[in-house]
């Protein structure tokens, strides 16, 4: 499974999302805009307040990385 925890206004959030539809993979968007209880799940999954984070499997990837999100996609 793979979530992308993200914010509408996040440049490289949106990034992210895009390089996922160019591979053709299904994902799920968590926005964590709005609510406290999101927000609380992104520093729980990353130990970090920043997005974008992205889960793939029991990978976890801070930020725009093509080359993790490539590694983490091959073990799914």
């Amino acid at each position: 499974m793979i979530k992308v925890y993200s914010v509408e206004w996040c440049g490289p959030c949106q990034k992210v999302k895009k390089y996922l539809d160019t591979k053709g993979v299904a994902y799920e968007v968590v926005t964590v805009a709005d609510a406290q209880a999101d927000r609380e799940i992104v520093l729980e999954v990353s130990g970090q307040r920043t997005v974008p984070v992205t889960t793939i499997g029991e990978s976890v990837i801070i930020g725009f990385d093509k080359q993790q999100i490539d590694e983490a996609l091959k073990s799914l």
